[in-house]
């Protein structure tokens, strides 16, 4: 499990809510509290969508962060920062299956809960927690160091820390 906490938000910020760097994780959930509190449960009504709409769908579970990333923004921005925030995104099957092929592990898709990014703002700070979810009983911690290995990475890459 990796805990990061950042002190300078404001990088952190504009690039989960106005640039597409977190847009192909799925969203679990994102809260909201400032005047009112916001909840968005990200996950998918099917019925809302065609069959052909479903088809293009990286989950027919969640959906992307990019897909409701202008909405949180639209919550957040203003003159006065949130109380605090929390989103809890994850990892798409596909993106999941790519990790386990690369990495030649024992497991399958279904042996994984999630692979998660909890991200938490206090009102001063923004703790960023990974986690690997089993549905399988293990004691390796593998695939959690690896999760967290590609996490760092992906911050590195894209100039999070």
């Amino acid at each position: 499990m990796l805990n990061i906490e950042i002190t300078e938000t404001k990088n952190f910020v504009k690039k989960l809510l106005m640039e597409p760097v977190f847009d192909t994780f799925l969203l679990v959930e994102a809260y909201v509290r400032s005047d009112v509190s916001y909840t968005i449960d990200g996950r998918l009504n099917p019925s809302f969508f065609d069959t052909e709409e479903l088809e293009e769908m990286t989950s027919n579970t969640y959906t992307t962060w990019g897909a409701v990333r202008h909405h949180i923004f639209n919550v957040i921005k203003g003159n006065k920062l949130p109380l605090n925030f929390k989103i809890v995104l994850i990892l798409s099957d596909a993106n999941i299956n790519r990790i386990i092929e690369q990495n030649h592990l024992n497991l399958t898709t279904s042996d994984i809960a999630n692979l998660s990014l909890n991200i938490y703002f206090d009102g001063e700070k923004i703790s960023l927690t990974t986690m690997a979810s089993m549905n399988i009983f293990s004691m390796d911690k593998t695939l959690a160091n690896i999760w967290d290995a590609n996490v760092s990475a992906f911050f590195k890459q894209n100039q999070i820390f």
